[in-house]
C-alpha cells in the first residue's frame, strides 16, 4: 500500500517526519518525497516500463500493445507533470528562502523545510 500524499484536511502535500522498521528502529526527521513518487501511477509505471526496456519508446510501446505516435504522446505528458513536479519544487524553495530574508520564517526552520 502507497502512502497518501495529500492532506485530507487542508490538501497540502505531506512530509515524511518518521520512518519505523519491523526491528522497532525509528528514525525521525523530516525527509520529502522524491520527484518520481509525486507522479501519478500510471506517470510511475510508464518511467518504470521505459527503463526495463532500456530507453528504447519503440520496445516500451510494443509492451504495452500501442503505437509509437501513441507512445510518444504518453512521454510528452510525463515530460509535462515532470516538469511541473520540478517549477513547483523551486517556487516553494524560492518562497522559503524569500520568507527568511523578509524576516517572516526563521533559518532553523528553513534550513529543516529545505533539508539541506
Amino acid at each position: 500500500m502507497k502512502p497518501p500524499k495529500i492532506c485530507p484536511a487542508c490538501a497540502q502535500k505531506l512530509m515524511i517526519e518518521r520512518l519505523k522498521c519491523s526491528c522497532g528502529t525509528v528514525v525521525e526527521g523530516r525527509f520529502s518525497w522524491s520527484r518520481l513518487a509525486n507522479l501519478s501511477v500510471e506517470d510511475q509505471q510508464l518511467v518504470e516500463l521505459i527503463v526495463l526496456a532500456s530507453g528504447s519508446l519503440k520496445d516500451a510501446a510494443t509492451r504495452l500493445g500501442i503505437s509509437y505516435p501513441t507512445m510518444r504522446k504518453r512521454i510528452n505528458a510525463l515530460i509535462k507533470n515532470l516538469t511541473a513536479e520540478i517549477e513547483a519544487d523551486q517556487i516553494a524553495r524560492k518562497q522559503v528562502l524569500k520568507d527568511v530574508v523578509e524576516g517572516k520564517r526563521p533559518v532553523s526552520e528553513a534550513t529543516y523545510e529545505l533539508g539541506d
